[in-house]
């Protein structure tokens, strides 16, 4: 066996939450994951069946010169879907993209401040549009009404994507307020003890 010591992913993400041994928190925390890992998978089906539907479509209008009346309705959806479906699971497993030149400086109270703004801003945000999507879409769907074209998609559902991403995203902060910057910190602290408890190091 090499005596080089193993080491970890660059891009290293937790499966699971840090509070999975809690048994009413972890069960719940895991089972959000899950859900939201479901979302994002479901986006990158839909960003593939876009691309065939532009392929098909380019082809239809500019060899056939036929274009196809729903193509555009049903991408715009698609792309709806793709964002909103994604987000709550990038904000679990926090792979989302940090902008951290000051926060890298902050002390150790000053992260934990600057962690808890940032999502408490999340949450209110997430809370107030999300319920504003779903009343939206409520009332589009009683009154029936269809975007314009010759191909109609009820408006309700982009209202219920864009409501239930953001609620489901307001899930994730609510259950995973310890998933921020300084808890991963706190991880890779951790990571690296158990390596050199185990005799190896790191660069």
């Amino acid at each position: 066996m090499s005596n080089e010591p193993e080491q970890r992913r660059i891009f290293h993400q937790p499966s699971k939450s840090p509070r999975r041994n809690n048994r009413l928190l972890g069960p719940l925390a895991d089972a959000l994951v899950a859900v939201t890992a479901g979302m994002r998978i479901l986006s990158g089906v839909i960003i593939v069946i876009i691309m065939l539907i532009t392929g098909y479509d380019v082809i239809m209008r500019y060899v056939f010169a036929q274009p196809l009346s729903w193509s555009l309705p049903v991408c715009m959806l698609g792309l709806v879907i793709i964002v909103m479906f994604a987000i709550p699971n990038i904000a679990a497993q926090r792979s989302h993209i940090a902008m951290d030149l000051f926060y890298r400086k902050f002390s150790p109270r000053g992260k934990l401040v600057a962690d808890i703004i940032t999502n408490t801003a999340t949450l209110l945000f997430s809370i107030v549009v999300g319920l504003t999507a779903a009343s939206a879409s409520t009332n589009f769907l009683v009154e029936g009404l269809r975007t314009s074209g010759n191909f109609n998609l009820p408006v309700w559902i982009d209202y219920a994507v864009v409501a239930v991403g953001l609620l489901v995203l307001a899930l994730v902060v609510i259950l995973s307020p310890w998933q921020t910057r300084t808890s991963a910190i706190a991880e890779e602290v951790e990571d690296d003890s158990t390596d050199i408890a185990r005799g190896g190091t790191h660069d």
